[in-house]
C-alpha cells in the first residue's frame, strides 16, 4: 500500500486502525521526522517512554533479531508499544523486509506499532517496493514544501496566533525559510513570538530585521555567497551546515532555488530585487545586481546541469555527499563550471 504528499500527511493526522506499519520518506528529514512524530502521537497517545523502542542500522546490524523481538514483545508495564526504526543504509533493508513478509504469510504477529523512517527513496528502491507491495504495511512518500506550501503554512500558524502580516513580507519570510520542515518550523516559532502584541501586521522591514538579527543560516548564505562569487564566505558557511549535520540535499535544493531567482532576474532583466523570489532587499540590490553580469544563460545553464548532477550522485549509496556539494559551491563562487 502507498499513500503520497497530502494524502499521506492525511493518514499521519488520522491513521485508520491498519495498518500499523509505516514507512514515511522524503527528501525533507525534518518533514519526514514530525509526520513521524504526528503518526507516533495518534497511533499511540499519550506513551510511556518505556513502551517506545528506537532502533538503528547499527542496531540492527549488531543484532539481526532484536527488531523482530521487540515487535512481539508485550509491554510489561501495560499500554501500547510503538517501534522507530530510522533507516540510513542499504543494508539494514533485507532484515526489515524479512520481518514484513513474515507477518503478511501470519508467521510473525506484532504487538506493536513500527515506524520507519527513510529518506529520498526512488521508485525502484528495494525497501520502498517491498513496503508498497506488503498487505500489512503502507508506505508514505512525502514531498519537500513548495513556495506555496510554505506561505500557507505560515498563514495558518500566525492566523491562529492572532497575527496578520502583509503579502511582501510573508513572501520575503516563505522564502528565507530553510528547506527543512523541523527548522522552517523552529524560524516561524521566533516570528510568532515577535509578532504577538505587536499592534500590527507585519511588514517586510520586521522580517528584514529578524533575519538581521539571525546567525549565518548556513546553506543559505552559502547559496548568496557562491552567486556573488564571494569565496571565502561560500566556504565557511557551507562548511557550517555540513559540520553541524545538515543535509546536503536541503543545500541543493536551497541552491538550486536561488538560482531560479537568478535566472529569473537575467532573463526579466530586473531593475529591482523585491520582485524577484526570494525577494532581494534594497541594501542587497548592488552586489546582486553586480552579479548578475557574470551569469549569462549559458552559465545559469551550466549551473543548473551540475546540480542536476550533484543531486543525482549524492543520491547513490556510498556517495561522499558533503564533498560534492563542497566542491560545487567552489565551483560556483569561482565561477569554474
Amino acid at each position: 500500500m502507498k499513500k503520497s504528499g497530502a494524502q499521506a500527511l492525511a493518514f499521519c493526522d488520522k491513521p485508520p486502525g491498519k495498518p500499523r506499519i509505516a514507512l514515511i520518506f522524503g527528501a525533507d528529514a525534518g518533514l519526514v521526522s514530525t509526520a513521524a512524530d504526528s503518526l507516533a502521537a495518534n497511533w499511540v497517545p499519550g506513551i510511556d517512554p518505556f513502551n517506545l523502542i528506537r532502533l538503528s542500522d547499527d542496531d540492527i546490524r549488531r543484532d539481526p533479531h532484536m527488531l523482530a523481538d521487540e515487535l512481539v514483545a508485550r509491554s510489561l508495564l501495560g499500554g501500547d508499544r510503538l517501534i522507530r526504526v530510522r533507516v540510513e543504509k542499504e543494508a539494514s533493508t533485507k532484515p526489515i523486509l524479512e520481518i514484513i513478509a513474515d507477518i503478511d504469510k501470519g508467521l510473525l504477529n506484532p504487538e506493536a506499532a513500527w515506524i520507519i523512517e527513510g529518506g529520498e527513496l526512488g521508485k525502484t528502491n528495494r525497501l520502498r517496493a517491498g513496503i508498497e507491495a506488503a498487505e500489512n504495511a503502507i508506505a508514505l512518500q512525502l514531498f519537500a514544501d513548495d513556495e506555496g506550501a510554505v506561505e500557507e503554512l505560515v498563514t495558518k500558524r500566525l492566523a491562529a496566533a492572532g497575527v496578520a502580516i502583509e503579502p511582501a513580507a510573508l513572501a520575503a519570510f516563505a522564502a528565507e525559510l530553510p528547506g527543512d520542515r523541523r527548522m522552517a518550523m523552529s524560524e516561524l516559532e521566533k516570528l510568532e513570538l515577535y509578532a504577538v502584541g505587536l499592534g500590527r501586521a507585519v511588514n517586510a522591514d520586521d522580517v528584514r530585521r529578524l533575519a538581521s538579527a539571525e546567525q549565518p543560516r548556513g546553506a543559505d548564505d552559502a547559496a548568496d555567497a557562491a552567486i556573488l562569487g564571494d569565496t571565502v564566505q561560500a566556504t565557511l558557511s557551507i562548511n557550517r551546515f555540513l559540520d553541524a549535520g545538515g543535509s546536503p540535499i536541503s543545500a541543493l535544493r536551497t541552491l538550486h532555488f536561488r538560482m531560479l531567482r537568478v535566472s529569473d532576474a537575467v532573463s526579466s532583466n530586473a531593475g529591482t530585487g523585491m520582485r524577484l523570489r526570494p525577494p532581494v532587499f534594497d541594501r542587497d540590490w548592488p552586489p546582486f545586481q553586480r552579479a548578475m553580469r557574470d551569469w549569462s544563460a549559458p552559465a545559469i545553464h551550466r549551473a543548473f546541469k551540475r546540480l542536476y548532477n550533484a543531486e543525482k550522485t549524492c543520491k547513490q549509496a556510498g556517495a561522499p555527499s558533503d564533498a560534492i556539494v563542497r566542491n560545487l559551491i567552489h565551483q560556483l563562487a569561482t565561477r569554474t563550471l
